[in-house]
């Protein structure tokens, strides 16, 4: 049962980073194609986090908050608004 848990809660995590993330590079007019270039990555990876399917690491969110011209508390704290 806590491995259940566990899998949703990461599920639900993921989630909400993809749907901030899809959300804020849109608002800034930003392709996938070019988030991924900014922060030496892939369109592939991008698109992976945006359908929750990746778990992004820290270093990485940090890259992303650069790009859309906020500090990584500021988009974690956009992340954790779509948590609740």
């Amino acid at each position: 049962m806590q491995l259940f848990i566990f899998i949703y809660a990461l599920r639900v995590m993921n989630e909400a980073i993809g749907k901030t993330i899809k959300y804020l590079r849109k608002q800034k007019g930003i392709s996938q194609e070019k988030l991924a270039e900014q922060i030496d990555s892939h369109q592939v990876y991008i698109s992976e986090i945006e359908r929750g399917l990746k778990m992004p690491s820290l270093l990485v969110l940090n890259e992303m908050a650069k790009c859309f011209g906020m500090t990584l508390t500021e988009l974690v704290s956009e992340i954790e608004k779509n948590l609740e």
